[in-house]
């Protein structure tokens, strides 16, 4: 496997960090995966499936939520049909429950998940919560914290929305406002932890420079020094953001951030989906325009401590009918083939493109897996499957609901594994590492 080529630096910035390249190395052509999920050179084996899985992202909204409008992205006119209906955290537990039993040769155990919000109506220009602006994102809260008390799900931590572009003085009013909620008070006795453990203020659809202001960083800052983090969710497709302009927005902001604040208290920036590359061709010839400025600001990202990948939502990144023919192998087991022509193959191939320069840049350290459910679900799920619950949806199917969730997992794993990773590495990004970001201290 040829080493990436490191793309030109910018002027004045320095260059990458180089890993040892032993973490590149792919699996020799001979080596074999066997059933149970390891694979054997020789008479060494490789442990590669993760022990267990800390999902570091998922979205939930309830029935009572979308009848009263609260929820943003359902309520948005042309919304996708297989996100319309509700999806709770009962119906998640349920399917990834199921869908683990297909990771890693089923030798993998599902350790928790984590809660990202969903993007709950808000008013902005609401200062301080007195005029009703934050009452749906509270509720959010409320509602999610009940539903882990009721399934016994195993909900480790949440990261909600926040007003954090007003800065430290709204902040100061709302989180105390969220600890209050008398469910969370409630999960906090059950865990034996306070689980708010970030926050997360859409800006992937922001325009240039939006969270360069002085009320943001103030924000930002705050949350280091309350010990959050913060979730930056970011777009290089979107064409109103200025496209890969987003990343050296980001860059300006976590250094901006960074000034002043004591090392103990920097604040740790969580970068959502690999900031939504574009998949939906093959990264090897011709290469697609902006994707070498995209991994320049990968690397530059990477340079910055306390700043985390997160490896979620590529699924929403490819092209539908790749993505789909590759579940259909998946489900088939054709995927096991590896086929240089099959969907499975060209979609990874495709993942690795942006994967392997991380690697490169993040290490094994910093970049953390989460499933983003139930986003993915649009991308390989029919228009009449409305929501996974067989309650709200007759056309769900819990097999199927199950292997969704299992197939974007097995994609990431046999990425990592082409790449080489095994053992302690593969248990850093599939839990570890969530653990770190999120400041969990104990073993969920």
């Amino acid at each position: 496997m040829t080493t990436p080529e490191v793309p030109a630096m910018r002027p004045g910035k320095r260059a990458p960090p180089k890993l040892d390249l032993r973490a590149l190395l792919a699996s020799p052509p001979s080596a074999r995966l066997s059933a149970e999920g390891s694979s054997s050179i020789g008479t060494a084996t490789r442990r590669t499936h993760p022990t267990e899985i800390v999902d570091a992202h998922i979205h939930l909204w309830t029935a009572t939520q979308l009848e009263r409008g609260e929820m943003r992205w359902q309520a948005a006119q042309g919304g996708l049909k297989q996100l319309s209906g509700p999806h709770e955290l009962e119906a998640y537990r349920v399917v990834s429950q199921e869908g683990v039993k297909l990771v890693g040769g089923g030798r993998t155990r599902h350790a928790g998940v984590v809660y990202v919000q969903a993007e709950a109506n808000r008013d902005d220009t609401d200062e301080d919560g007195s005029q009703g602006g934050w009452d749906a994102a509270v509720n959010e809260v409320e509602s999610v914290c009940a539903a882990a008390l009721s399934t016994g799900s195993n909900l480790v931590a949440l990261v909600p929305w926040a007003p954090v572009q007003h800065g430290r003085a709204a902040l100061q009013l709302y989180i105390p406002r969220l600890l209050a909620c008398p469910s969370l008070v409630s999960l906090s006795e059950t865990l034996g932890y306070q689980p708010i453990k970030g926050f997360r203020y859409l800006l992937q659809d922001s325009p240039p420079r939006f969270f360069h202001t002085d009320q943001f960083m103030d924000g930002f800052r705050y949350l280091g020094e309350t010990g959050y983090s913060f979730d930056m969710t970011l777009d290089v497709t979107h064409e109103e953001t200025g496209k890969t302009k987003i990343l050296d927005d980001a860059i300006v902001a976590i250094e901006r951030t960074r000034e002043g604040q004591d090392a103990a208290q920097q604040t740790c920036f969580i970068l959502d989906h690999f900031a939504k590359p574009p998949l939906t061709a093959d990264l090897s010839h011709p290469t697609p325009p902006h994707f070498n400025a995209y991994l320049d600001g990968l690397f530059q990202l990477a340079l910055l401590p306390h700043t985390y990948l997160k490896l979620s939502a590529l699924l929403d990144s490819a092209d539908k009918p790749t993505a789909q023919a590759a579940f259909s192998e998946f489900r088939s087991g054709d995927y096991k083939k590896r086929r240089r022509e099959g969907a499975y193959e060209r979609l990874k191939a495709r993942i690795l493109g942006v994967l392997e320069p991380a690697i490169e840049a993040f290490g094994d350290e910093r970049i953390l897996v989460g499933s983003d459910w139930p986003m993915f679900r649009a991308t390989l799920l029919a228009d009449s499957v409305t929501s996974p619950s067989p309650n709200h949806c007759a056309a769900a199917s819990a097999e199927e609901e199950a292997a969704a969730w299992a197939f974007e997992m097995q994609l990431y794993l046999d990425c990592l594994v082409h790449l080489g990773l095994d053992g302690d590495a593969i248990d850093r990004i599939f839990a570890g590492n969530a653990r770190r970001a999120y400041n969990l201290s104990i073993n969920p």
